[in-house]
């Protein structure tokens, strides 16, 4: 099975492939957890649909399909969560990402909906870290209206991000399917011109929280390490995209991933430094809410949830 990418993503991107995506999923869902003396909050923003080939091209069919069937997963779709973290500690209030708003897909945008369902207002929101930006990441940083939903938050993302997404050039650098995406992305970033920080990878950007270099699935792909009292939580963003593929084949190459030997690189060390250390994970699009850990065996790593 086969697929043309430009024609799926200039579908998804119109709207017009529901029957792609299904229906009667449910709009929210939220799981707290504990870090030190706050909380994390794995809030729902929706999922995405692929036929897996889709996302993994370098890969046979039946050789994907053999993986997907020993998991007990369908063998022609990907529905992939999109688990944002909210972090709250003392007076901040930092929320990981923004999700796809309402112009990316149909069944991505849902996070206004979940923070309703924890009384938690957008004005609440102190703090905005980009891992990436990619469109379910960050397109949810406008409204309707173009206007910023969330209006009294400061902004963080790291220098190489952007200056990958905001170049004029990088529209003509991608692939011709991201193109649409890429331009998104620039007009999103700048309403952002004059208020948000930039900040370099392996450095601490706020208290208690150091960007660590997952590069390679975007240029300035960052994961966060947050720690309180003696609790730690690694935010991965898409560094570990799939709970089984990811870990049991990070050599595999990913559709998605801008530099994809940088990210196979990226991989094998993020789960080497995840597992050693036995650190808990939040993933974007893993299983939903997201929680778990890396463990090692002999031939290869397994995601354990939480």
């Amino acid at each position: 099975m086969s697929i043309d990418r430009r024609e799926f993503l200039a579908g998804t991107c119109a709207l017009a492939a529901g029957s792609i995506f299904g229906a009667g999923r449910s709009a929210f869902a939220a799981v707290q957890k504990p870090l030190g003396d706050g909380s994390v909050t794995a809030l729902s923003d929706g999922y995405m649909s692929f036929p897996p080939n889709f996302m993994y091209p370098a890969v046979a069919d039946e050789t994907l399909d053999a993986l997907l069937a020993r998991h007990n997963l369908p063998t022609d779709r990907m529905e992939p969560p999109c688990n944002l973290t909210l972090f709250r500690s003392g007076e901040r209030t930092v929320l990981f990402d923004v999700g796809g708003g309402s112009q990316f897909l149909p069944t991505t945008g849902k996070l206004p909906e979940a923070l309703d369902a924890i009384d938690l207002a957008p004005q609440d929101v102190t703090d905005i870290i980009f891992t990436h930006a990619h469109p379910d990441h960050l397109w949810g940083l406008l409204d309707d209206f173009d206007e910023l939903f969330f209006s009294d938050a400061n902004y963080y993302i790291s220098e190489p991000e952007w200056q990958f997404w905001t170049d004029p050039e990088t529209v003509n650098n991608v692939r011709d399917d991201q193109q649409g995406l890429a331009v998104g992305s620039k007009r999103r970033l700048e309403a952002l011109a004059d208020r948000i920080t930039l900040f370099q990878p392996e450095s601490e950007i706020l208290s208690g929280i150091y960007a660590h270099d997952t590069s390679g699935h975007t240029p300035g792909h960052c994961s966060f390490e947050l720690n309180n009292g003696t609790d730690q939580l690694l935010v991965l963003g898409d560094a570990l995209a799939h709970p089984f593929i990811t870990f049991e084949h990070p050599e595999w190459p990913f559709a998605q991933d801008v530099d994809a030997e940088h990210a196979i690189i990226t991989r094998k060390r993020l789960l080497d430094f995840v597992s050693s250390r036995q650190m808990d994970l939040m993933g974007y699009h893993l299983p939903y809410p997201g929680f778990g850990r890396a463990e090692r065996n002999d031939t290869a790593y397994r995601f354990v949830t939480k």
